[in-house]
């Protein structure tokens, strides 16, 4: 793919605060005759700059009232073990969001939960048991202040 251009990233922006445009709507917003627009989205899918398009969920609608940080520090940091662990991590739906970081931990998990009752089962049944786990530490969170995956572009 060329280098993104102006253009491009008024089509971004579009799609990014509406997934469900049609390529007319989008090229009506951005300026472009149908035609362009549509090679220029296909351009921008194809390159892996769009990824796909999704419905995002309200977790309370569907009864998950309780978010958990889990901070988890490993006993070792040999390849295999990470890859293990990251395994495992991948395997447990109510894990939304796995980050390796630098710091006193080694992980950052974003968990949602039904209620505390659930964490505590998902806790005793599942991340006690994650392979290599040395210290492990959770946080409820009380509120939701901001919650964008929207880029600033």
């Amino acid at each position: 793919m060329q280098k993104i251009d102006e253009t491009d990233l008024r089509i971004l922006r579009a799609v990014q605060a509406d997934g469900n445009l049609t390529v007319t709507e989008v090229a009506e917003r951005v300026g472009l005759s149908q035609s362009p627009c549509s090679r220029r989205l296909a351009a921008l899918e194809d390159a892996g700059v769009i990824r796909g398009k999704r419905t995002i969920l309200d977790a309370k609608s569907l009864g998950f009232n309780t978010i958990v940080i889990v901070r988890i520090k490993l006993q070792a940091h040999e390849p295999e073990g990470l890859e293990k662990f990251k395994r495992a991590v991948r395997a447990i739906p109510e894990i939304q969001i796995a980050l390796l970081v630098l710091g006193d931990f080694d992980f950052l998990l974003r968990v949602v939960v039904r209620d505390i009752e659930h964490y505590q089962h998902l806790l005793q049944s599942k991340l006690v048991s994650l392979p290599g786990v040395r210290e492990m530490q959770s946080s409820v969170i009380l509120e939701v202040v901001k919650n964008e995956d929207v880029l600033p572009i």
